[in-house]
């Protein structure tokens, strides 16, 4: 069992299955747009690759989303969503406007230090290109694997900027994107109880 040391105190439970919700700020309803929902579940199969968690059910409903998950370790349930939250929000402003291209081009980069693959990895250019700290073939093909997962994403999410601005145009009437400050969690106590958040989600 572990203390989150943050704003809201917050215990974890080795082993445990979490059942997670989070909405955005003032409850704005973002996710009637299909396109946010597409980001959203783009980022959550991303983030089930990177940090290698098992996803058992989730739903996206207009202003938040429900999950039920096993995050692998005590550290995890927080880990993943801070990747979630801050990834979601920061792409779906760079479909709005309110993000740059070069801010996302770092953020993507960024996120091969969010895999543990236990070595100190190097960025040499702003195309996703990663080299490893020790010649290890098999290190190697996972920064390859990586590096290909984000450039489809990189691809994705200029397709669907252009969607946007074709439905809306610049002008759109969307405010920024910001999620609430914390989520809220609980951890499944058996069963039963998996079962009734299956059925919720």
């Amino acid at each position: 069992m572990s203390l989150h040391k943050g704003n809201q105190k917050r215990i974890y439970f080795e082993g445990a299955i979490y059942f997670v919700t989070c909405h955005t700020q003032n409850w704005y309803r973002f996710f009637e747009e299909p396109i946010f929902c597409e980001v959203f579940i783009a980022n959550l199969r991303l983030c089930k690759t990177m940090h290698k968690f098992s996803l058992y059910a989730f739903i996206v409903i207009s202003h938040h989303f429900h999950l039920l998950f096993f995050p692998g370790d005590v550290k995890g349930l927080s880990k993943i969503m801070h990747f979630l939250k801050r990834n979601i929000s920061r792409y779906i402003n760079f479909i709005l406007g309110y993000s740059s291209e070069g801010a996302i081009h770092e953020s993507l980069l960024r996120m091969e230090e969010e895999v543990n693959l236990g070595v100190r990895g190097k960025i040499l250019h702003k195309n996703f290109n990663f080299l490893p700290a020790r010649s290890d073939r098999k290190l190697k093909n996972k920064y390859k694997v990586y590096r290909g997962l984000l450039e489809e994403h990189w691809e994705f999410l200029k397709k669907l900027k252009n969607q946007f601005h074709e439905k809306y145009g610049v002008n759109h009437k969307f405010s920024k994107f910001r999620w609430q400050k914390s989520f809220r969690d609980h951890y499944v106590r058996n069963q039963k109880d998996f079962e009734a958040h299956i059925k919720y989600s």
